[in-house]
């Protein structure tokens, strides 16, 4: 799992070096795939960790309650992040951009390491699709920090730095793994941030990229998404 988020953590940096490269045709993508990364997280939280949570021993209510914690605590650290963003020096906006993307890939680790703690081969599915997510998001972070007046050497170092969250956070959701009564709950939060990052972090992306080519890339890709899930749950259950 640790050597997964590894992985991921260097998808992220790698993601900051793309925009040196002609995107045209990632660009003409990036809708559909961002929207099927969308279904993808919001099914695993639902479909999985949701319902994993309750298998460990959370009431419904319970794990309803956690999972809204998760969200309302992304809500509260985003909401602080746009407050002392709102300078307008940029280069102040951009140091408190990669505050945010810290803080992003920190629960990209726990949401993959919760993945793994309920199956290895739905934490290794969790991981491809963070990793989809990571690739317009490192775009757009690289553009972010560009535009703040760093150099592209120290664009690089900031973005090992935030990287390092990903097997940080993984590393926090194994550490809680391992203490079986507080498993139902890393569950039930991770599923809380899954969908905050399904819903207010990768689908509004979506609608910011669409053309009269894929209109259709929020509905198809998010519904895709969902059904994979749903699907894998289902063989899950039979096994």
């Amino acid at each position: 799992m640790l050597a997964t988020s590894f992985l991921v953590a260097a998808t992220t940096v790698s993601a900051r070096w793309v925009m040196m490269v002609p995107m045209q045709r990632v660009r003409a993508a990036l809708p559909w795939m961002q929207a099927a990364t969308a279904g993808l997280l919001l099914g695993d939280g639902l479909l999985h960790m949701l319902p994993e949570a309750v298998d460990h021993g959370l009431s419904a209510g319970a794990a309803g309650g956690v999972m809204a914690v998760g969200v309302v605590l992304l809500v509260c650290v985003e909401s602080v992040v746009r407050a002392w963003a709102t300078s307008t020096d940029v280069a102040a906006f951009a140091r408190m951009d990669v505050f945010g993307d810290v803080v992003h890939h920190v629960i990209d680790g726990v949401v993959i390491g919760a993945a793994f703690a309920v199956d290895a081969t739905l934490g290794l599915v969790v991981a491809v699709t963070v990793m989809l997510h990571e690739l317009p998001r490192g775009i757009g972070h690289a553009g972010v920090l560009t535009a703040g007046g760093f150099a592209p050497r120290r664009v690089f170092r900031l973005s090992l730095m935030a990287a390092a969250g990903v097997p940080l956070g993984a590393w926090l959701a194994l550490a809680l793994a391992q203490s079986t009564g507080l498993v139902g709950f890393g569950l039930a939060f991770a599923a809380g941030c899954t969908i905050y990052l399904a819903c207010v972090d990768v689908l509004p992306a979506v609608w910011q990229r669409l053309g009269a080519h894929n209109r259709l890339a929020p509905a198809l890709g998010m519904l895709g998404g969902v059904v994979f899930m749903w699907a894998a749950a289902l063989v899950d259950h039979v096994h």
